[in-house]
C-alpha cells in the first residue's frame, strides 16, 4: 500500500541561499512559500531542493518541521497545515533567510515557528536555528523530517542509503549514494542535548509494514511516537524527534553537513555545530558584505532600487557553481528543471555582471563557455556537425542535456568574450578565449542558407525550428563581435569575412522576420519558414525575442518603423497581462501551469520591451518605471524577480530565473548610464 510521498516538487521558490567564497560555495539551498501553482490549500513555508559540489544535483529534497501537541492529540507540519508563513532575506546584500509559520492548534492555542537559514562559509554545511513559541502549556515533541534523495539527473535515479550513526556526542542521521554523503544533527543550546528521540529511516510512499515512511510514521499515524528504524535502503525518507516538554518556548540548531565521504559530511556537521549559529552568521555576513564591497554598488541612491539591485547580484552570485557556470534557476516547473546551464542566460548574466563590476564571476563563467565548447567534430540528431557551437543547455559539470541548435547559445558566447574584453580593456582575456570564439564563428560563417541569411535553427524559446528572429540576430551580432575580436588580434582578413556575412544577414532580416500582415498587423514574429504546427502560428504571431534584435544584439534600430510597429503592438491585451504592464513571450503561449494560454507575462520580456520604448522615444520613462514601480508588485515574498506573472502581476511560477534578476541590473545600469550597456557591436 502507497500514499503520494511528502517530497512533491513544486515550481515556486522564493528564496535561495549560499555562500560567496570557502566550501559554502558548493551548497546551494531553496526556501518556498506557499500557496504555489497547484497548491492552493497549503500556506507554509520549507527549506527545499538543497544542492551541494554540483548545483545541479540534489541532496535532499525538503525539511518539515512538524510539531506534535499531546494534550490535543495533533501534529501539524509546516507547509500542509501553517495558517500563515512569511519569507524574507536579511538584506539584498547578506542572503540570510528568515522563515515565520503561523500555527492554530485550536481556537486558543497557537504556535509560531522561526527559522533562520544560511550557508556555512568554510564548511560544506548547511544551518538552521529554529524557534518554537507555544501560547499554552502542553507537553509537545518537535519533529523533523527529511524527505531524502541524492538525485542523479543523468539517470533520475534517487535511491540512497540512509541510517543512524553516533559521533562526538552527537546522533546523526547519514544518507549517501555511493559518491556524495550527508549527514543531519541538532543541538538544543539550552539543554545541550546532541541526541535524537527517535530516529526512524523509511521508504517514501510507504505506509505500514518495517519500510513505512518516517512521514506517514509520525504525521500520519500521529501518534507523537517514532517506530524506530536506523537503516534503510532505496527512496527514503528520515524522521528526528526532540521532545521539548512544556516549555514555552524551544530553541535548537539543525545542521546538515556534506561530503565525500561520511567522516567529511560529519566533520562539516559539527564544525558549525560547534561553532554556533551566531558565530557561522557573524563569517556568513562578513563574506558577503566583503564581496559586495568589491563592486561598485546599486548607483542609484533610491532604497527599493538599491535593494532590488543588490539582492539580483546576490542571486546570480549564490546559483553559480564553483566551476563558473550558473544554474538557469533552483526549480521545477514541470516534468523537468531549470538546474541546468543555459548558455544563452549564461551571456545574458556576464553581460549583467560585468555591468555590475563582478568581473571574477563573468570571467569565471567565459571560462566555463570555453570549456564546454563542442570542440570536435560532433554530429547531432539532425546531422548538423556542431563543431564550434554549444548544447542547447548542459549539467553544471560541462556535460550536454539538450541538445538542439540555437544560434543564440553560438552568437552569444562570441559576444560575451568580446564583451568581457572591451570592458576590461585587457589583451590577455582576448587571447585566452579566441579560439573559442573563432570556432564559434567558423560554424556561424558555414550556416548561411545559400541566399543569404542563417539557416534553420530552434528558437531563444526551444519550441520552433525555423529562420527565427532572435536567433538570427544573435548570430549577426557574433560575427559582428568576432570581427572586432579579429581585428584585436591582427587577422584583419577574418574579420573582413566575418562583416560581410554580418553586412548580408543584417540586409535580409526584415525581408525574412517582419511581416506586414502579421496576426496583429506589422510586426516581426517568432520565425520564418517554420516546421511543425502551432497556433497561432509563428510566421504571423508577435515575439517579444524580437526585442532583443535591437538590444544587446545592435541589428535593428530601436526607432525604425519596424521595431516601433513590432512594441506598439506589446500593448495589445492578446499580448500582454491585463493588470499589470508585462508583456508575455507570443501571444497565445501555453506554457504555463495548467499547459494553456493564460493571461499575464515574463518581466524579462517586459525589460527587453522597455529598453526598446526607452530608445525610440514611444515611452522615454519605460525603463524607470520598470526599475522603479513594475517590478515591485510582480516579486515574490523575499524580493527576486519571477520568470511568469500573472495578470495581475502576482508570481505565477518559476521564481529565481537568474536571467530574471540580470535584466534588473542591466535596466538599472542602462537607466543611469542613459545609453543602454552592452550594445553588441554596430555594422
Amino acid at each position: 500500500m502507497t500514499e503520494d510521498p511528502p517530497t512533491l516538487r513544486p515550481s515556486d521558490k522564493d528564496a535561495i541561499v549560499s555562500a560567496p567564497v570557502g566550501d559554502g560555495q558548493a551548497v546551494l539551498s531553496t526556501v518556498n512559500k506557499y500557496p504555489g501553482a497547484g497548491h492552493p490549500d497549503w500556506r507554509g513555508a520549507l527549506i527545499e531542493d538543497t544542492s551541494a559540489f554540483r548545483l545541479d544535483v540534489d541532496q535532499f529534497y525538503d525539511i518539515h518541521t512538524l510539531l506534535w501537541d499531546a494534550d490535543l492529540g495533533q501534529t501539524l507540519d509546516v507547509r500542509n497545515d501553517a495558517v500563515a508563513s512569511e519569507v524574507e532575506y536579511e538584506s539584498g546584500r547578506v542572503p540570510e533567510i528568515h522563515v515565520t509559520n503561523d500555527f492554530e492548534f485550536a481556537a486558543d492555542v497557537t504556535a509560531a515557528l522561526e527559522q533562520d537559514v544560511l550557508v556555512s562559509v568554510n564548511a560544506a554545511a548547511l544551518v538552521v536555528r529554529n524557534r518554537a513559541s507555544f501560547s499554552t502549556s502542553h507537553r509537545r515533541t518537535v519533529f523533523t523530517v527529511v524527505g531524502l534523495g541524492i538525485r542523479d539527473l543523468v539517470t533520475g535515479d534517487d535511491v540512497d542509503e540512509a541510517y543512524g550513526s553516533h559521533s562526538r556526542g552527537y546522533d546523526f542521521v547519514v544518507a549517501q549514494d555511493g559518491a556524495r554523503y550527508l549527514a543531519i544533527c541538532h543541538h538544543r543550546p539550552p539543554t545541550g542535548q546532541t541526541t535524537f528521540d527517535g530516529l526512524r529511516v523509511g521508504a517514501q510512499g510507504y505506509t505500514s509494514g518495517a519500510a513505512k515512511s518516517a512521514w506517514h510514521d509520525i504525521y500520519v499515524e500521529n501518534d507523537g511516537h517514532i517506530d524506530g528504524n536506523d537503516y534503510l535502503s532505496g527512496k527514503v525518507d528520515v524522521g528526528v524527534g526532540l521532545e521539548v516538554g512544556d516549555a514555552p518556548e524551544v530553541t535548537w540548531t539543525t545542521a546538515v553537513g556534506f561530503g565525500e565521504s561520511e567522516r567529511e559530511a560529519i566533520e562539516n556537521a559539527l564544525t558549525v555545530q560547534h561553532n554556533g549559529y551566531d558565530a557561522e552568521r557573524s563569517m556568513f555576513e562578513a563574506a558577503w558584505e566583503s564581496w559586495h564591497r568589491t563592486h561598485a554598488g546599486s548607483p542609484v541612491e533610491d532604497a527599493y532600487v538599491s535593494e532590488m539591485y543588490d539582492l539580483s547580484l546576490t542571486s546570480m552570485k549564490c546559483a553559480q557553481d564553483r566551476n563558473g557556470a550558473i544554474v538557469a534557476g533552483a526549480f521545477q516547473p514541470q516534468s523537468f528543471g531549470y538546474r541546468y546551464v543555459w548558455p544563452r542566460d549564461l551571456v545574458a548574466m556576464v553581460q549583467a555582471l560585468l555591468a555590475a563590476g563582478a568581473v571574477t564571476e563573468a570571467i569565471n563563467a567565459v571560462d566555463w563557455l570555453d570549456r564546454a565548447q563542442i570542440a570536435e567534430e560532433r554530429y547531432d540528431h539532425r546531422g548538423i556537425d556542431r563543431r564550434g557551437t554549444w548544447w542547447q543547455n548542459y549539467y553544471s559539470n560541462g556535460m550536454a542535456h539538450w541538445r538542439e541548435l540555437q544560434l543564440d547559445q553560438v552568437g552569444g558566447p562570441i559576444y560575451a568574450h568580446w564583451l568581457l574584453w572591451r570592458f576590461t580593456d585587457d589583451d590577455s582575456l582576448l587571447e585566452a578565449y579566441y579560439d573559442m570564439s573563432k570556432l564559434a564563428a567558423d560554424f556561424l560563417l558555414g550556416w548561411d542558407n545559400g541566399d543569404g541569411f542563417p539557416a534553420k535553427h530552434q528558437d531563444p524559446w526551444e519550441e520552433v525550428w525555423g529562420h527565427t528572429t532572435g536567433g538570427s540576430a544573435a548570430a549577426i551580432a557574433g560575427l559582428r563581435s568576432m570581427a572586432e575580436l579579429a581585428d584585436g588580434a591582427g587577422d584583419t582578413e577574418y574579420a573582413s569575412r566575418c562583416r560581410d556575412l554580418a553586412s548580408r544577414w543584417a540586409g535580409n532580416f526584415d525581408a525574412y522576420c517582419f511581416k506586414r500582415d502579421g496576426l496583429l498587423g506589422g510586426h516581426y514574429v517568432t520565425a520564418d519558414r517554420p516546421e511543425g504546427v502551432d497556433n497561432p502560428r509563428p510566421d504571423r504571431r508577435p515575439d517579444a525575442a524580437a526585442f532583443t534584435a535591437s538590444w544587446p544584439w545592435n541589428v535593428v534600430d530601436a526607432d525604425s518603423e519596424e521595431m516601433q510597429k513590432t512594441v506598439m503592438h506589446a500593448e495589445n491585451p492578446y499580448w500582454r497581462a491585463d493588470g499589470t504592464p508585462c508583456v508575455g513571450r507570443y501571444p497565445g503561449d501555453d506554457y504555463t501551469p495548467t499547459e494553456t494560454a493564460e493571461d499575464g507575462g515574463w518581466p524579462i520580456c517586459e525589460a527587453y520591451a522597455d529598453m526598446v520604448r526607452w530608445q525610440c522615444g514611444v515611452d522615454p520613462d519605460a525603463v524607470e518605471k520598470f526599475i522603479h514601480e513594475d517590478s515591485r508588485t510582480w516579486r515574490t515574498d523575499a524580493g527576486l524577480l519571477p520568470e511568469r506573472v500573472d495578470g495581475d502581476g502576482g508570481v505565477r511560477w518559476n521564481s529565481n530565473l537568474q536571467w530574471s534578476q540580470a535584466m534588473y541590473v542591466l535596466l538599472v545600469e542602462s537607466f543611469v548610464r542613459g545609453t543602454p550597456v552592452g550594445l553588441a557591436p554596430g555594422p
